[in-house]
């Protein structure tokens, strides 16, 4: 198969042309979604999922955070700091151990998980938890596959659906 330098599309098979246009559409995907999510509730998604995590897991330590999230230390610092900034979030001491640092979700942001938009994240993992165990592993081993050839497998990356570095602001 010879690829036109400049289009990329002359005689490309069909099954590689559909391969990467379902690619394309993945990107855009998580593009638009990011793109809405910050208009709709002036954050990334890393930082809804924090807030969503936090509303679950009333108390979480920082650190038991940024593992829940798969979030290096750094990242989920920083996350941490603007929402705490933007006044969604507050570390208080533990009672029981005042060692331990805890990470709680003030009236604020109770209200902004609330009325938080879906994110392209959340209702992934809700469809892709209706499939078949099958239909799971099948998936996410084509997506290794598609990692590897993409040359894109050592690359650090968090199970977050979306653009750019997580502790990034919203552009």
């Amino acid at each position: 198969m010879k690829l036109n330098q400049f289009t990329g599309l002359a005689n490309m098979d069909s099954t590689l042309q559909d391969s990467l246009i379902s690619l394309r559409r993945i990107i855009r995907a998580t593009e638009s979604s990011a793109r809405e999510l910050a208009k709709q509730a002036d954050m990334a998604t890393s930082e809804l999922l924090t807030l969503q995590s936090v509303a679950d897991n009333p108390g979480i330590s920082p650190g038991e955070l940024a593992k829940s999230l798969s979030l290096s230390p750094v990242t989920s610092t920083v996350i941490l700091q603007k929402l705490e900034g933007r006044g969604l979030i507050e570390k208080i001491r533990s009672n029981v151990d005042k060692r331990r640092l805890e990470v709680v979700l003030t009236e604020k942001g109770k209200h902004e998980v609330n009325d938080a938009p879906s994110s392209l994240q959340t209702r992934f993992a809700e469809r892709f938890g209706l499939l078949q165990s099958w239909e799971q592993h099948l998936i996410a081993s084509v997506l290794g596959r598609v990692t590897m050839l993409l040359g894109a497998d050592s690359m650090d990356a968090a199970p977050i659906l979306d653009v750019g570095e997580l502790d990034k602001p919203v552009k």
